[in-house]
């Protein structure tokens, strides 16, 4: 994955990092005459409204809005030309990367920071739709607010618990031929048996074979493959691991007798 080119990558960690120190500026803070407007992103109205109260202990930044990620977040950001959006991973009505994806396209101008308190796939996929930056949600409130800071300034801020996860490899990198062919049908909505029957195969192969899909996108069911897959915008292609040396990169769909084949 690229990150925003040109722009310096912090990896935090809470224990250690200390607020931002901005030279050749006078007074306390950074940006004389104006503040940076912050919205706060979260289902849990308690989490909201305090990380809010925290925000505001800091001069330089002015929190204009609480929400819980419904279509009011594009519009307040719109209507007080926001500097910085704080969002929740784990939001309830609705989806934190949609909103994102959302706001870079709508309000260029602003930066979103995302919130976790178990980074997992979808941070990376929060950074390639365009946040600038992702946070536990324990990180403590002078980073938090160091942080917001950063991403206005232009930087992308990584927890270090979540570095791993946006720097990683893609898992469909590393796809045989016949793994793309039922990840395509899975993304289509297949069950085992039309899987099975579409590529001639026994349904205990199938299974076997979407158990691996499972492990290697860290994944336990369809609906969360069918949602990373929507959130990648991912179309597994017949050709796309032929290239890595894979043994059965090159074979093709053939039948392939199991003990569940019957033959």
């Amino acid at each position: 994955m690229t990150l925003r080119s040109g722009t310096p990558t912090q990896v935090l960690n809470s224990d250690l990092y200390q607020p931002l120190e901005r030279t050749g500026r006078s007074g306390g803070s950074p940006f004389p005459g104006s503040r940076i407007s912050v919205v706060v992103v979260a289902a849990e109205q308690l989490f909201a409204l305090g990380l809010a109260r925290l925000l505001r202990e800091d001069e330089c930044l002015d929190v204009v809005g609480v929400c819980d990620g419904d279509q009011d977040v594009l519009g307040l950001c719109v209507a007080r030309s926001v500097d910085v959006v704080l969002i929740d991973l784990e939001l309830s009505r609705a989806n934190c990367i949609d909103i994102v994806r959302l706001l870079v396209s709508k309000c260029p101008s602003t930066r979103t920071l995302v919130l976790t308190s178990n980074p997992d796939r979808r941070v990376r996929l929060a950074m390639i739709a365009g946040a600038s930056g992702v946070l536990l949600k324990d990180t403590s409130p002078e980073a938090i607010r160091a942080a917001v800071v950063s991403v206005h300034l232009g930087d992308q801020v990584l927890c270090s618990e979540a570095t791993r996860w946006v720097l990683g490899e893609d898992p469909s990198a590393h796809l045989t031929q016949r793994d793309s062919d039922v990840l395509r049908l899975l993304a289509q909505g297949a069950n085992n048996a039309e899987i099975a029957r579409r590529l001639q195969i026994g349904q205990k192969t199938v299974r076997n074979y979407v158990s691996r899909l499972y492990r290697k996108f860290d994944l336990n069911n369809r609906a969360q493959l069918a949602a990373y897959l929507a959130d990648a915008n991912m179309a597994p292609g017949a050709n796309r691991n032929a290239l890595n040396g894979d043994p059965e990169a090159s074979i093709a769909p053939t039948p392939v007798p199991d003990a569940t084949d019957g033959r």
